[in-house]
């Protein structure tokens, strides 16, 4: 039985390996990100996070502000956004804007979803993808992926 919940165990550890990996795949050429920035400093003891080039995820217990991720581009490009959202309780807001803070996207969640959707990002210009928690718990990961 012990022989039996390690191999389970080292298989469950492997696929979220494998996962992780994956998100990390897409290469985008015109595309720079710049990591998970708060508006106000996170008070939830069992918040975590993760960035990459490409993507961006976290997940929290009790989260109420806002954190955003910026992106800049070197060239007008078509992006795909993919987004998967769990919400446990609360409700959590993606906002998607640019350098004049106009709005290009905008869902708000308070079940689990998955979805995605397009925007046009300009040439070098700056755009954030905000997620904005109200006594939320769950997670969220969004992916930008160029078209």
């Amino acid at each position: 039985m012990q022989r039996f919940l390690v191999v389970l165990a080292f298989l469950i550890l492997s696929f979220f390996q494998l996962y992780a990996q994956k998100t990390e795949l897409v290469t985008n050429k015109y595309i720079k990100a710049y990591g998970t920035q708060f508006t106000e400093p996170v008070k939830d003891k069992k918040w975590g996070n993760e960035n990459g080039s490409s993507f961006t995820k976290a997940r929290y217990s009790e989260y109420e502000g806002e954190t955003f991720v910026k992106i800049t581009t070197s060239k007008e490009v078509n992006t795909l956004l993919k987004y998967t959202v769990k919400v446990k309780k609360g409700t959590l807001e993606m906002i998607v804007v640019d350098s004049r803070n106009e709005v290009l996207f905008q869902k708000s969640f308070s079940k689990d979803e998955n979805g995605e959707t397009e925007v046009l990002f300009q040439e070098n210009q700056e755009y954030k993808i905000k997620f904005i928690g109200q006594q939320t718990a769950g997670s969220y990961f969004c992916q930008w992926i160029e078209k």
